[in-house]
């Protein structure tokens, strides 16, 4: 049903609307139509009529009728199109137009000064072209990736709002590059994927980077997920090439132990052989009775393929430099997984990957593992091992028997080891308690000993009692420090350590003009240099204040962990003239 104007008022004003919009559009053909689109430099020149204002700005909040809005997704002889984008993916199909406009894309507010330049080009008699209408056609070859965001791409160069994302920042990034919009790149780069990159979306923007060729945003991204190895999800990083993988583990970046890398890999590496099946699937089709020339076509495509993974990538994925050492629960499914690649497995030498597997699987949970499988197989059964050949198994068993004969070594070793450190202690104790008690004993209950008590440390005979010594030392310790003077407060423990006499010794030093610090040393009975083993927190004031806390080991120390877990003193000394005096005066 028409809505007809129902006033002589109302007629009048459409008709003068409608006489005001046919001279408008006659003043804008007046303008154009003589200007050849061949010519650049007279499209440059354009002034369109000052009642047109409305039509240059691309009628936003006009009220006039009829102007046309320049638009590449409508039909091209409608909008007046005089110029074809021709973009090519490599995907052999040929290429696909887009039908666009020089007025937007070379002088619009979003212009591509790729687009400028080839206009130039054509112009100069760089390239062959007619001078009529509609004959500007550009040619441009891109990834497909990239190809798929080209409408995208045109509706931000037309004055659309872009709203960019984690999938399509990597490809509007390399359109903005390629067509040379420098504000939209540097929105993305510097902006949108600074704030956006992290340990979740790194994954993401090293697959699309590596697509498109944007080697610097996949480098940025390798080096996050390598930061973060520790913490990554692998389901995250399924998607990633063996290519891929590869830079990730040889990144020098890379923070993971070489047991938790081997465990990540062993995972990607399944989840990839599934995406790999699945691939072929796809392909090549699941159908019941395939015939050979089908299967060889199979084949082919797993050959032809680059995601495939060969020998030299398993090589470097579990290469001994990133990963000396292979986890225990996972040295089988490596042996296992090898016997796809020989050119790996048959290496030699201790670096191999089948040499560390197999130190691996010597390990005491590879062995328990093993050992309760044999001892009883329906109870405890252990697939990996039976679906082995017959050498791996022989190789494997070998293995667990010179690994359970190592254990039972060490063990051996450390009883030994444990029986004389027990036996210092011992020994030390007896020494500690006839020093303490033969002190005790030659002192008048009026003057106590001054006395101080060392617990937790790692060296058992230099936990016990401490005797204040009363003549002052001037020897200099291992470590360099001063001690306050020749007459500081010293405590001394003789003990029994590695089967050697030796004496502890507790004393401050100067730490800095106000601070001071205690220090634990040990003494050779027949030395007077000390080698300190623990070191007190700093305090400011006086030397007497012995840190009950937070002592730390001397260094890097080794055998030795932990520190003293409290020192205190257990008896006070006795009031001197001077204390006297002081409470006196008080």
């Amino acid at each position: 049903m028409l809505n007809l104007p129902t006033s002589v008022e109302e007629i009048t004003e459409e008709t003068k609307r409608a006489f005001k919009a046919f001279d408008l559009q006659k003043k804008l053909e007046q303008a154009t139509l003589a200007v050849s689109c061949s010519d650049l430099s007279a499209i440059q020149a354009i002034q369109l009529p000052s009642e047109c204002t409305d039509f240059k700005e691309g009628c936003k909040g006009r009220d006039m009728e009829g102007a046309v809005t320049l638009d590449w997704r409508v039909d091209p002889f409608a909008s007046m199109s005089d110029l074809t984008l021709l973009v090519y993916d490599g995907s052999g199909s040929g290429g696909v137009p887009y039908y666009v406009h020089t007025l937007t894309l070379v002088h619009g507010g979003r212009k591509s000064g790729f687009v400028a330049e080839q206009m130039k080009l054509q112009q100069s008699g760089k390239r062959s072209h007619n001078n009529c209408a509609g004959d500007y056609k550009i040619e441009i070859y891109v990834p497909p990736l990239a190809a798929k965001h080209i409408p995208e791409f045109l509706d931000y160069v037309y004055g659309r709002e872009l709203k960019i994302t984690t999938s399509n920042a990597p490809p509007l990034r390399y359109l903005a590059n390629r067509f040379d919009l420098r504000d939209l790149y540097k929105d993305i780069s510097t902006k949108f994927i600074p704030a956006d990159l992290e340990i979740g979306t790194a994954p993401m923007y090293c697959t699309l980077a590596d697509q498109l060729k944007d080697f610097e945003l996949r480098d940025r991204a390798i080096k996050v997920m390598a930061e973060r190895m520790d913490k990554l999800n692998i389901n995250s990083v399924k998607n990633l090439s063996p290519r891929l993988m590869r830079s990730l583990v040889q990144c020098e970046k890379l923070e993971c132990s070489s047991e938790e890398l081997s465990e990540k890999v062993a995972i990607w590496l399944r989840l990839h052989r599934e995406l790999e099946q699945a691939r072929d699937e796809a392909l090549i089709g699941d159908y019941n009775g395939m015939d050979e020339s089908r299967n060889a076509s199979a084949s082919s495509v797993r050959k032809d393929n680059n995601e495939t993974m060969t020998d030299e990538d398993f090589y470097w994925i579990t290469h001994v430099q990133f990963m000396p050492k292979i986890a225990p629960s996972e040295a089988l499914f490596y042996f296992k997984f090898g016997s796809q690649y020989p050119q790996v497995m048959n290496e030699v030498g201790s670096g191999s990957l089948k040499s560390r597997c197999l130190a691996a699987f010597s390990g005491k949970w590879a062995v328990d593992k093993l050992a309760a499988h044999v001892e009883n197989k329906d109870a405890k059964p252990f697939d990996l091992y039976e679906n082995l050949d017959l050498e791996s198994k022989v190789e494997l068993l070998e293995a667990s028997l010179v690994g359970a004969k190592k254990m039972l070594t060490e063990k051996d070793e450390a009883s030994k080891q444990q029986d004389v450190k027990d036996k210092d202690a011992k020994r030390s104790d007896e020494i500690m308690y006839k020093t303490n008690y033969e002190s005790s004993s030659s002192s008048s209950p009026a003057d106590k000993i001054m006395k101080v008590v060392v617990m937790g440390c790692g060296v058992q005979p230099a936990n016990g009692i401490y005797i204040y010594k009363e003549s002052g030392i001037d020897e200099r310790t291992s470590s360099g420090s001063n001690l306050i003077n020749n007459n500081t407060i010293v405590y001394e423990k003789e003990a029994i350590w590695n089967q050697k006499r030796v004496t502890f010794v507790l004393y401050p030093t100067t730490a800095g003009q106000y601070y001071s610090q205690h220090k634990l040393a040990v003494r050779q009975s027949n030395s007077q240099q000390s080698k300190t083993l623990y070191n007190s927190p700093t305090v400011m004031g006086l030397s007497g204040v012995i840190p009950e806390l937070a002592w730390e080991v001397e260094g890097e120390m080794e055998g030795i962990h932990p520190p003293p877990q409290f020192v205190g003193k257990i008896e006070q000394p006795p009031a001197k003239s001077w204390n006297k005096s002081l409470t006196h005066s008080v």
